[in-house]
């Protein structure tokens, strides 16, 4: 049967004056993908497309807003940021494991790329005994697909540190995390080396060091939700305020550091 509930996903929450900002990690994920799209030296990795479409998916995962559960609602009754569901909790393997199984299922490659995404992630972690069986069985499962496609480790490694700049510029603009003022804030380093960096200058224009896009500048948005409450009974309550809410969208203008222009601005959809 059809499942019409309301479904949750992860979130990026944000407090504000009037409650909550909202950015559901399916936004997020889309968002990577688009970044992905416009980068110049990435597009001409083996299994480039395939690649995007797991920065798209990466965070995809569909829950049901139950009554009485509090999944996506802290003790105190907010919207659950990400960052403070615990590395350790229950539900990580499994959820993990559906995502890396999903992913398979699509291309081999993309399954290669969600399972090193979860290495990433959860390797050194304060996680459970568990998740570290599964990636210890993923390290085995990459090493087998690998090796049926006759791909190299170091192919594995170039393409994922793309994904992975991408996923963590994402989350900062999802977040409204740029710094202002030349306050530099990493990006990411990748495994070459190369540390990029992001920062508003002083018009608000948002930089990235070193540029990596074809063009000069790139024109992104992100759909977010804004929740004028400050608690909520559980999920079902956050989940119908959730669906009821006007959709918004957050507009970011990123220009190679040699330009100089406006950079960000918000509006409703």
């Amino acid at each position: 049967m059809l499942n019409m509930e309301p479904g949750g996903t992860q979130m990026i929450v944000r407090s504000v004056d009037q409650g909550w900002t909202v950015v559901f990690h399916t936004a997020h994920g889309l968002l990577a993908q688009r970044i992905a799209s416009g980068l110049e030296e990435a597009r001409t990795l083996p299994y480039w497309f395939e690649t995007q479409v797991a920065i798209g998916l990466h965070d995809d995962l569909h829950r049901v807003y139950e009554k009485g559960k509090r999944l996506y609602v802290t003790q105190a009754g907010a919207p659950r940021d990400f960052t403070l569901v615990p590395m350790a909790d229950d539900g990580r393997v499994v959820e993990t494991r559906d995502r890396i199984d999903e992913a398979f299922r699509k291309h081999s490659w993309l399954g290669v790329m969600q399972s090193t995404h979860a290495e990433c992630l959860y390797r050194n972690a304060c996680t459970t005994p568990e998740m570290q069986q599964m990636l210890n069985a993923e390290a085995e499962r990459r090493e087998a697909v690998l090796s049926q496609l006759h791909i190299q480790h170091a192919l594995v490694q170039q393409t994922y540190d793309w994904m992975h700049f991408c996923d963590r510029l994402s989350l900062i603009l999802g977040g409204d995390d740029v710094p202002a003022m030349h306050r530099r804030l990493e990006i990411i380093t990748n495994n070459e080396g190369t540390r990029f960096e992001i920062w508003r200058d002083e018009s608000d224009c948002i930089r990235v060091s070193p540029w990596p896009f074809v063009d000069e500048s790139i024109k992104l948005t992100m759909e977010y939700r804004a929740v004028k409450r400050l608690s909520f009974a559980d999920d079902e309550d956050l989940g119908r305020a959730l669906k009821e809410c006007r959709v918004e969208l957050r507009y970011f203008l990123l220009k190679n550091d040699a330009d100089e222009s406006t950079g960000h601005r918000r509006t409703r959809a």
